[in-house]
């Protein structure tokens, strides 16, 4: 299955889409993850009690967002910018940390960046 990481312009000034190969048992393992664990406050697409997730991984590296939510107070009080400026948009509402592994954050991530297309975009494979 592909998911759609990000787009890149081609020298010719075009928009093509870069995709990547994710095993279909860890994106459901991913959507798992994220219904118990995620869904309370997130939505792909609308803000909740937290962000929208959708395009997550166009605004901050995956470790970085490995590393908030395993423990986004510590990001936060490192002076982390991007950490401190969510704090305050959402109102210093803090995000819980989650006891789970990189392996699980992971899968929820590639379960957030394959769902986040559909519909949007058709992948030949």
């Amino acid at each position: 299955m592909g998911v759609a990481d990000s787009s890149q312009a081609t020298s010719s000034g075009a928009q093509t889409l870069v995709v990547s190969e994710v095993d279909p048992a860890a994106i459901a393992a991913g959507d798992a993850l994220f219904k118990g664990n995620c869904a309370q406050c997130h939505a792909l697409h609308d803000v909740v009690v937290g962000p929208a997730l959708a395009g997550i991984g166009q605004r901050r590296p995956r470790a970085w967002t490995v590393s908030w939510v395993k423990n986004s107070s510590k990001l936060v009080a490192s002076g982390d910018e991007y950490a401190v400026k969510i704090f305050h948009q959402y109102q210093k509402q803090q995000m819980p940390s989650f006891q789970l592994s990189n392996e699980e954050i992971n899968q929820i991530i590639d379960y957030v960046e394959s769902e986040q297309w559909r519909g949007m975009v058709s992948v030949v494979d």
